[in-house]
C-alpha cells in the first residue's frame, strides 16, 4: 500500500490502517465484532455471505480470512459462486444467499418477496442482523480493496476484542 503508511506496523495490516482513526477503528471493531461474537445470526450463514459477498467483489483478501468455528463447509464454498445451481445448500441458505447477492451492486432490487423468504427463517431481529451484516462484510471489501490489503495478512473473522486482519 503505496498511498497510505501504516499508522501501527504491529497491528494487522487492515486494523494498522484504520488506526489513523484509532476512535473509529475502535467503533468498526465493536460493531462488526458484535456480529460475530454475539452470534446474533447463526455463523454459518454468516460466513457463508460474508465469502460470497467477498468473491461478487474479487476481494482476495477478504477470501482469505475463515471463521474456523462456522460450520461451513470446503464443498460449499467450492460451490459458493454458483450456489443457485448448487445442492449443498439448505433452504435458509438460499434465502439468505439471495440478499446478499445483491448486496453489493443490486441492493434496491432486494425485493419484499426475498426479504418474505428469509422472514420465513430468521426473526425479525434476526433479520435486521443480517441486513446490518451484509452491508459491513460489503463495506469490509471495499476497505480492503481501496487499501490493498496483502491476502497473506489475512487470518480469521473478526470480533470485538480480537485483531482485525
Amino acid at each position: 500500500m503505496a498511498w497510505l503508511p501504516s499508522a501501527d506496523p504491529a497491528r494487522p495490516p487492515f486494523e494498522a490502517w484504520l488506526s489513523h482513526r484509532p476512535e473509529l477503528r475502535d467503533l468498526y471493531k465493536r460493531f462488526y465484532g458484535a456480529i460475530w461474537d454475539e452470534e446474533l445470526l447463526p455463523r454459518n450463514l454468516v460466513e457463508l455471505c460474508r465469502i460470497r459477498i467477498a468473491q461478487i467483489h474479487g476481494c482476495a483478501a477478504e477470501l482469505a480470512v475463515r471463521d474456523s468455528a462456522s460450520a461451513v463447509t470446503a464443498v460449499q464454498v467450492a460451490e459458493l459462486d454458483d450456489w443457485g445451481h448448487a445442492t449443498h445448500f439448505s433452504p435458509v441458505e438460499r434465502a439468505v444467499l439471495t440478499i446478499a447477492e445483491k448486496m453489493p451492486w443490486s441492493h434496491h432490487e432486494i425485493t419484499d418477496a426475498e426479504y418474505a423468504e428469509v422472514r420465513e427463517h430468521l426473526t425479525e431481529p434476526q433479520t435486521v442482523a443480517l441486513t446490518v451484516a451484509l452491508a459491513l462484510f460489503d463495506a469490509n471489501c471495499r476497505l480492503r480493496l481501496v487499501f490493498d490489503l496483502d491476502p497473506s495478512a489475512a487470518r480469521a473473522a473478526a470480533s470485538a476484542s480480537g485483531p482485525l486482519h
